[in-house]
């Protein structure tokens, strides 16, 4: 998947194609830099197999991250009655300074989907109803 165009670089136009031709090339603002929301380094001290590259792909937040615009999960256990139902978790959600609450694309046995690898979530640190310490939140 390409990388969501609002989060490239803060850059003009012709620093990022390379040229310094004047005239009338688009000039518009567009988004932060993905290097520049992401501390990689804290990452890498909790998750050492996960690159800056991981976070190039479409953006999807951590629904446990107060910087996510939807706070809802389904249940993990599909024998549950709430396994259909979306659960508000809002009253959970925490900042993820190291990531800004961007989750990278990741594979789970044959599923494929996001997992969220920032080490304040409170789902990665057990603190979360229904998560278990050490278990990264993923979303298929």
């Amino acid at each position: 998947m390409p990388r969501n165009p609002l989060d490239r670089c803060d850059v003009s136009w012709e620093d990022r194609v390379g040229t310094t031709a004047s005239g009338n090339l688009p000039q518009y603002k567009i988004g932060v830099c993905i290097e520049d929301a992401v501390d990689i380094v804290s990452v890498q001290t909790e998750f050492p197999w996960v690159d800056i590259r991981d976070f190039h792909f479409y953006h999807i937040k951590c629904p446990y991250a107060t910087e996510s615009n939807w706070h809802f999960v389904t249940d993990n256990d599909i024998t549950s009655l709430t396994y259909w139902q979306a659960i508000d978790v809002s009253g959970e959600a925490v900042p993820h300074t190291a990531t800004s609450g961007i989750m990278i694309r990741d594979v789970m046995g044959s599923k494929h989907g996001w997992s969220c690898v920032d080490p304040a979530c409170p789902y990665y640190l057990g603190t979360a109803i229904g998560s278990h310490k050490g278990v990264r939140y993923f979303y298929r």
